[in-house]
């Protein structure tokens, strides 16, 4: 693109939205006065030019999407064109919560795109519609968001997507988006999820027995059963990290660091020690690694929905049905508040039952 170089304070970007297709779907992208906006222009460029014919047709878009948009933004500055509050809640909350996405950078990026892809088969199906003015983002709706992710998820996926949604409706409250509060005032979850995802220590142990698709996802994930870390620390700890039975890890989420003495077991499944700058475990992508998990838990008899997470939740609960206090967890699990290890207590408390209850009856 020829001209001035576009900076973040330029209040109309031009963008490209990839189609089905395969092309491109041109449109503006207006912020200002804390006022968003998008205006698509129906304009269409071929993603991969074959010919010297396609490239001058991409070439001639392009041309007229840059006038538009200089006239656009002329328009903005002069007054001419007014981004108020008569056209609040025109935004489709849609395309907005893409671009929220497309320019996201934090760690929990693949938890807030598949929060996005829930929300488009939320729409498709309850609502047969693939869009949302911002207006239509009500409280009712939202709720009804929450039961649709507890009707499709177990564990903490419905809480932890929906802390995710939240996250991207609020950003649009600051840039003006909603002519009404688009958020419940209360949100109650169900109880009990994280059990469904939790593996006893027998569970484990069955586990280590049975054949898996993927030998390293198995160490890995059995590594994970031993000392709670998640799933990308694992995927970047180099032999490097590890020293004396120890792991120092700076943890991608929170950015603390976690210093962690390895029993015996997350030694025998670390094997022998590779070079300094190479991975200890050299794992698939998650969703690859995730389907593997499920196809080896059935192959051990194991009825329950497990996912990469569950070996952290499956840590925690077995160190607090141990006995261990909860400042002993929330130190091995690097927690940066024991806030966040409160939620283990309940599902050790019902594990502690269970074996009580197990214990055979007695005939006197």
């Amino acid at each position: 693109m020829q001209g001035k170089k576009q900076t973040a304070k330029e209040p109309v970007k031009l963008r490209e939205k990839k189609l089905k297709n395969g092309n491109l779907s041109l449109y503006l992208d207006f912020y200002y006065d804390g006022v968003r906006e998008f205006e698509f222009l129906k304009l269409y460029l071929i993603a991969k030019p074959k010919d010297k014919q396609e490239k001058q047709s991409n070439s001639t878009v392009l041309e007229l999407a840059q006038r538009i948009k200089a006239k656009r933004t002329e328009e903005l500055l002069t007054g001419a064109l007014n981004l108020s509050s008569k056209n609040q809640g025109t935004v489709d909350f849609v395309k907005y919560y893409e671009s929220f996405v497309s320019h996201y950078t934090k760690a929990d990026h693949r938890v807030l795109s598949a929060c996005l892809n829930k929300f488009k088969e939320f729409l498709k199906d309850k609502h047969s519609t693939d869009r949302l003015p911002c207006k239509d983002l009500t409280p009712n709706l939202v709720l009804a968001f929450k039961d649709f992710l507890e009707a499709k998820q177990t564990g903490e996926g419905p809480q932890t997507y929906f802390t995710r949604f939240k996250k991207v409706v609020k950003h649009g409250m600051r840039e003006n988006l909603f002519p009404q509060y688009p958020l419940p005032e209360k949100v109650k979850f169900k109880s009990g999820g994280m059990n469904k995802g939790v593996l006893g220590l027998d569970e484990i142990g069955r586990l280590a027995a049975a054949h898996c698709g993927n030998e390293v996802v198995k160490r890995a994930f059995l590594f994970a059963c031993n000392t709670g870390l998640r799933f990308g620390d694992i995927k970047a700890l180099k032999w490097q990290d590890i020293s004396d039975s120890e792991l120092f890890v700076v943890q991608n989420k929170t950015k603390e660091v976690l210093r962690l003495k390895l029993n015996q077991n997350a030694l025998k499944l670390i094997g022998e020690r590779g070079k300094p700058d190479t991975s200890v475990f050299t794992l698939p992508t998650f969703e690859g690694s995730v389907k593997t998990i499920k196809n080896w838990v059935a192959r051990a008899g194991i009825d329950k929905r497990i996912t990469w997470h569950s070996a952290r939740h499956s840590f925690a609960t077995n160190i607090l049905v141990l006995g261990y206090d909860i400042k002993t967890l929330s130190q091995l699990l690097g927690h940066t508040s024991i806030q966040h290890t409160q939620k283990y207590i309940s599902i050790a408390d019902e594990r502690k039952a269970q074996a009580v209850n197990a214990l055979p009856d007695l005939n006197f």
